[in-house]
């Protein structure tokens, strides 16, 4: 029993010599016992480092008077953890110099050992400047990045319509006769045009969806009919497979047929001439189902969890941005998108919730 107790004190003697090194030694935190109303008690010498003051001038002050005016609430709501063993703050706090920095405190109350009440608060609060620095940074850079999508966007997106609007401005400019049927196909890619633009403005910012009552029949072989000519050039049959009797659907209409028309399109160029497109739409009790599937040569399968991330592509001159706006769409819908694909084809599934 003895040699037992004679352990435990050395234990404990160990224990109390590293506590000493903890108040002691210098540190790039600073440590601080106040009272349950904030009056400091106690601070260490590393606070000369961090804040520049000498300790003997903060005791007795209020610790909340060096604190930034803009978290000051926050500091006071929930300086005092409850419930909890400790609370971790983030906040700014001015220095000798007038300048304030951002710091993070871990804050304990210890109680009193008869009454159980809050007795005593112990902070170690640390300099997070050069983190908080950094993350801004990171957030700035991030900012840029998503305005350089947006504008790879833009171009990807009105590039076909531009080059459309230029062919039958050429065709006037050479003498051709006016058409009124060039006219309204013009008017056509400009709508088209200030569609991908409000596409891209709800990247940047969401905006509630114009849900309305659509035809998914209407909706697919709208889209199926637009790009008619452009699978007959490359000598792709598309066709339709539909068990829906009734084929009302609240949606976007609008972007759902945006979504069509560039999986339909990406299905295209995927072929190897000749080639099939089908799409097979069905419904159950609580989900309508839209399947595109092509006869191409598919995806590698390392690269089926990178489809609809922005600027990836299996595309030549693709940058990858209309899948991933196709995604946004479909999520907007709470549905999701599926993709399976083999060296004879790919598929793409779009799950749609029946509200």
């Amino acid at each position: 029993m003895s040699i037992l107790l004679s352990s435990l004190e050395r234990k404990l003697q160990k224990v109390e010599k590293m506590n000493d090194k903890i108040w002691v030694e210098p540190s790039r935190d600073f440590i601080c016992k106040r009272t349950p109303d904030g009056l400091i008690k106690y601070v260490s010498p590393s606070v000369q480092v961090m804040l520049g003051y000498e300790p003997a001038e903060l005791i007795g002050k209020l610790y909340t008077l060096f604190v930034h005016a803009e978290d000051y609430n926050r500091i006071l709501s929930t300086a005092m953890p409850d419930g909890e063993e400790v609370s971790i703050l983030t906040y700014r706090i001015k220095r000798k110099d007038g300048v304030y920095i951002w710091v993070s405190s871990q804050i304990s109350v210890v109680l009193h050992p008869e009454t159980n009440e809050p007795f005593e608060l112990f902070s170690v609060t640390s300099d997070i400047s050069a983190k908080i620095k950094a993350e801004h940074f990171i957030l700035e850079y991030e900012k840029l990045n998503v305005v350089g999508q947006l504008a790879a966007g833009i171009a990807h997106e009105i590039k076909n319509p531009l080059t459309s609007l230029k062919g039958f401005i050429q065709l006037m400019k050479a003498g051709e006769e006016l058409n009124h049927n060039y006219l309204a196909i013009m008017e056509e890619e400009i709508k088209r045009m200030e569609a991908v633009s409000k596409e891209l403005m709800l990247m940047a910012k969401p905006q509630i969806s114009d849900f309305k009552s659509f035809d998914m029949n209407d909706l697919v072989d709208h889209a199926i009919t637009l790009l008619m000519a452009e699978a007959a050039k490359k000598c792709v049959e598309i066709t339709k497979q539909s068990t829906l009797g009734d084929g009302m659907f609240l949606c976007d209409g609008n972007k759902i047929k945006q979504v069509l028309i560039n999986m339909l399109m990406n299905a295209i160029d995927a072929m190897e001439l000749p080639g099939e497109i089908t799409v097979s739409i069905s419904k159950s009790d609580d989900e309508l189902t839209i399947a595109i599937a092509d006869t191409g040569t598919g995806i590698p399968s390392e690269n089926l969890d990178k489809i609809g991330k922005p600027f990836f592509t299996t595309k030549a001159n693709g940058n990858g941005l209309g899948l991933m706006i196709c995604y946004k769409i479909i999520e907007e819908h709470d549905g999701k998108i599926n993709v399976e694909s083999s060296s004879k084809g790919t598929t793409f599934t779009i799950k749609l919730p029946i509200h």
